[in-house]
C-alpha cells in the first residue's frame, strides 16, 4: 500500500484495469457509478470547457476517485486501477468502519491540494505560483526548510505548468531564473536544491496585481 493511501484489500476481488498514457480513466457524463483506486502510475484530474482546462489534482498510487463527477481523469503515465461499484464500496465501509478514517484522510488530502491550486491561480502571478509550488514541495521534504535542502521533482515540467496555469517554457524559464538568482540549484534533472529558503518564501508571497 502507498504510505498515505488506501488499503488495496478494500478493493479485493474487484476489476483491475490498465490505461496507457493519454487515455481517459473517466470522463464527465459517463453512465458509470464506481470508485477506483490508483494502483500504479499517475493520473491528472481536471475540468475542461470552452477550450480551457483547470487541473485540480494529480492522483498518486494509493489514492481514490469516483467516476460520477464533472471532472476528467487522464492517465499521464501508464496506470493500473482497481474499480469497485459505489454500492459495493459503501457496503464494505459499513461492514468495516475502521477503514472510514483512511478514506477521509485520502479525500481530505485531495481536497486540500485542489484548494491550494485554486488559491494559487486566483491570488498569485505566475512567478509567485511557481515559488509557492516549490515551497510546498520543500516543506513536504523538511518543514524546517534548511539551506541546501534537496527537493525531488516527481512531476514533469509539463505537469507543473498545468497546475500553475502556464506553459512548460515559462516554468523552465522561471526555474532557470531562480537558479541564476541563487535561490535554487539543480542537481540532475529531477532534483532541486533550495539554497536560499527565506528568499523562496518571500517570492512565494507575491500577489497578482490583477
Amino acid at each position: 500500500m502507498h504510505p498515505h493511501g488506501m488499503p488495496p484489500e478494500l478493493f479485493a476481488s474487484q476489476q483491475l484495469r490498465r490505461y496507457a498514457r493519454g487515455e481517459f480513466i473517466c470522463t464527465p457524463g459517463r453512465r458509470s457509478d464506481s470508485v477506483f483506486l490508483l494502483q500504479d502510475g499517475r493520473a491528472r484530474v481536471f475540468l475542461a470547457g470552452e477550450g480551457k482546462e483547470l487541473t485540480l489534482a494529480f492522483l498518486e498510487p494509493g489514492e481514490i476517485f469516483s467516476t460520477h463527477s464533472r471532472a476528467w481523469v487522464e492517465a499521464v503515465t501508464d496506470c493500473r486501477v482497481q474499480v469497485a461499484d459505489t454500492a459495493s464500496f459503501r457496503a464494505r465501509l459499513l461492514a468495516e468502519p475502521q477503514l472510514t478514517p483512511v478514506v477521509i484522510r485520502v479525500l481530505a488530502r485531495l481536497l486540500a491540494g485542489s484548494i491550494d491550486i485554486i488559491e494559487n491561480l486566483a491570488f498569485r502571478d505566475v512567478p509567485a505560483r511557481l515559488a509557492n509550488f516549490l515551497l510546498g514541495l520543500a516543506r513536504a521534504a523538511d518543514p524546517a526548510l534548511p539551506p541546501g535542502l534537496r527537493v525531488p521533482l516527481a512531476l514533469r515540467t509539463e505537469d507543473i505548468a498545468r497546475l500553475l496555469g502556464t506553459t512548460r517554457q515559462t516554468v523552465s524559464s522561471l526555474i532557470a531564473q531562480l537558479v541564476r538568482d541563487g535561490v535554487l540549484a539543480r542537481e540532475g534533472r529531477r532534483t532541486l536544491v533550495v539554497r536560499d529558503p527565506a528568499e523562496l518564501q518571500r517570492r512565494a508571497g507575491g500577489l497578482s496585481a490583477g
